[in-house]
């Protein structure tokens, strides 16, 4: 027949081995203290920032279509600082400089030692959204004065590579104004050269005037042809106006030779001057935008040249004065109460072996 088994019993047999169980909680006691007190104390140094917005790396446009220019980023912009403020360049500048293999003692040599290193920085580095949106970075450490240093570090090599990604963008379109306005250029002087040699061979000095002036040229001279005949077949009718007849004849021939030598200057033009009036307006449209490109490359020019702010500090890292970690009376706590429960379920396991066997 199977005994019964109670919590009555267990705490008899708890009540059983209680000189043994006294003995091991105070050992268990004095042991987690005296672990506790071999821990070394980490102190906690913060930095508080927030995201600046891009549009302070934009040239500032002036006149009517000037619009507001945003002063804190958005979540995007924060976002981006916490990829820097994890990245691979952020952490090893941090490594490099304060030399955290001989902090961490790691062999620097070692086949994983770049691994182990940043494993270990990042069990002492955070960073975590506050709930006004700033971006809070902290570092931890057993020299209070490093961990000061290593914050505000940090929080500038955030920002020197935010900008340096906002620098290299710009550097970029700067190189393709600059390759686009050398083909631009190349295409104006040759259309230029092009036009000139035209002309030179055409005898044309100027495209849209010249070609006027003929014209009216030879509207002119028809006229006076045609008024000359007129007043000669007149005068002929009355033999007295025979040097008004000669003067007017005079006056025709004058015409005739207008009315050829228009005719033979639009007659040398008529080939080449639709193709130098598309030309023209070919390179004028060529060189606005050329002018153009100037203008808005001097913009960005002058915009790469200024310095911007990639972020707002709000509060800077200070030398902490207190401990961060450990909390060693919780882990006195959680040890002893541990250590405790082990106790017991020894007891019971022993207990219980016996009890079966009765």
């Amino acid at each position: 027949m199977d005994k019964e088994y109670n919590l009555g019993i267990f705490i008899s047999q708890l009540y059983k081995w209680k000189r043994e169980l006294i003995r091991a909680a105070i050992l268990i006691l004095i042991l987690s203290v005296g672990g506790s007190l071999l821990l070394p104390n980490y102190y906690k140094a913060e930095t508080t920032f927030y995201a600046a917005s891009p549009d302070l790396a934009k040239p500032i446009p002036i006149g009517g279509d000037e619009k507001e220019v945003r002063i804190y980023g958005d979540d995007r912009d924060l976002d981006r600082l916490f990829a820097i403020a994890i990245s691979h360049d952020l952490l090893f500048h941090l490594i490099d400089s304060f030399d955290l293999y001989k902090h961490y003692d790691i062999d620097k040599d070692s086949k994983k030692a770049k691994f182990k290193v940043k494993e270990e920085l990042l069990e002492n580095y955070q960073t975590i959204k506050t709930k006004y949106g700033a971006l809070d970075l902290i570092v931890e450490d057993k020299d209070p004065v490093i961990a000061a240093a290593m914050a505000n570090a940090a929080r500038n090599k955030i920002e020197e590579l935010a900008q340096k990604i906002v620098k290299d963008s710009q550097y970029k379109l700067i190189s393709n104004y600059n390759e686009n306005l050398a083909i631009k250029q190349v295409q104006g002087d040759s259309l230029a050269k092009r036009l000139l040699r035209i002309k030179e061979s055409s005898d044309i000095f100027e495209t849209w005037g010249q070609s006027g002036l003929y014209t009216r040229m030879l509207s002119d001279a028809t006229s006076e042809v045609e008024e000359a005949r007129g007043k000669i077949a007149f005068y002929k009718k009355y033999p007295a106006y025979k040097d008004s007849v000669i003067k007017n004849m005079a006056v025709e021939m004058g015409a005739i030779n207008k009315i050829n030598k228009a005719n033979t200057e639009l007659e040398k033009y008529a080939p080449v001057l639709s193709e130098l009036k598309q030309m023209e307006q070919e390179l004028s449209r060529l060189l606005d935008q050329i002018s153009l490109d100037k203008e808005r490359l001097k913009q960005l020019n002058a915009t790469y040249a200024a310095p911007f702010t990639a972020l707002h500090v709000v509060e800077k890292a200070d030398v902490p004065v207190e401990k961060s970690k450990p909390k060693r009376s919780v882990i006195v706590i959680l040890i002893f109460l541990c250590g405790i429960a082990l106790l017991f379920l020894s007891v019971f396991v022993i207990e219980n072996m016996k009890y079966s066997k009765a």
